[in-house]
């Protein structure tokens, strides 16, 4: 099954939760994430952008989506 199909599974959440651990840096602009809820956690490519600005230039980009 799709990950994105499972928007509320803990499983899906806790994944989430440990690679922003890994990752507590924006790998978009390099500056740290104040808290897990100012993250966009990209689970199927591991990697972890701010909220806003960040994540819709990885979308712009074709990195991801919103």
């Amino acid at each position: 099954m799709d990950i994105a199909a499972r928007p509320n599974d803990p499983d899906v959440e806790e994944m989430a939760r440990s690679i922003y651990a890994l990752f507590p840096r924006c790998m978009r602009c390099g500056e740290p994430i104040a808290s897990y809820e100012d993250a966009d956690v990209r689970i199927l490519s591991h990697r972890v952008v701010h909220r806003g600005r960040c994540a819709a230039e990885e979308v712009a980009e074709g990195r991801g989506r919103l």
